[in-house]
């Protein structure tokens, strides 16, 4: 997973300097070399990979069954890393580490548990991620991932996550689409301003 986010970074940070020079002219035709394009393709996998990744909820259902992923069951078997993940006050830094790191979803999930305190200063973060990205579903899925495994809300006994404040989880819930609401009305609003 390191690799993908170095190539991530590469991709949406270094290729175009790299490929275009700080020079680059829009109306210029630019001919990439089998390298360079090979490197274009293999970032813009990896690009859409972290994307499917990203958007991907902790916990899915399929039929009877409950599918965890990767995070989520890393936050059921290592306390030590569930303890990490977890605080009982988060701040702006710790959205900064994690969106350092790439992990928009840990981020994300962070910024649901400012957002009661900061509703300005969120909001105005997630709006300027709505312009690249698909906010919406990303609160959805870090919500399906991280309420999950809170320890306010969950226990883990025996690696199973047994839910014993849903009270807690559906509070979280309401926030979450709160957030989801202002955004796209926020959303809605700038792009009936520039429609003008």
């Amino acid at each position: 997973m390191k690799t993908n986010r170095h190539i991530v970074l590469l991709v949406l940070i270094m290729l175009p300097v790299y490929f275009f020079g700080q020079q680059y002219n829009t109306e210029e035709e630019i001919t990439l070399t089998q390298k360079q394009w090979k490197a274009l393709q293999d970032g813009e996998m990896a690009y859409q990979k972290w994307i499917d990744e990203t958007l991907k909820p902790g916990i899915e259902t399929k039929q009877d069954t409950l599918i965890f992923s990767e995070e989520a069951r890393r936050l059921i078997k290592d306390i030590e890393y569930r303890k990490k993940v977890y605080k009982e006050q988060y701040a702006f830094v710790d959205v900064q580490e994690s969106l350092t790191n790439m992990e928009l979803q840990k981020a994300f999930w962070q910024m649901i548990a400012l957002y009661p305190k900061h509703k300005k200063e969120v909001l105005q973060y997630l709006l300027l991620y709505k312009k690249v990205i698909d906010t919406d579903k990303i609160l959805l899925s870090s919500f399906y991932t991280y309420a999950f495994f809170d320890p306010k809300i969950t226990k883990i006994e025996n690696g199973t996550p047994i839910i014993y404040r849903p009270d807690i989880f559906e509070d979280k819930f309401r926030i979450t689409k709160e957030i989801i609401t202002y955004i796209q009305y926020f959303d809605n609003e700038e792009k009936k301003k520039n429609a003008k």
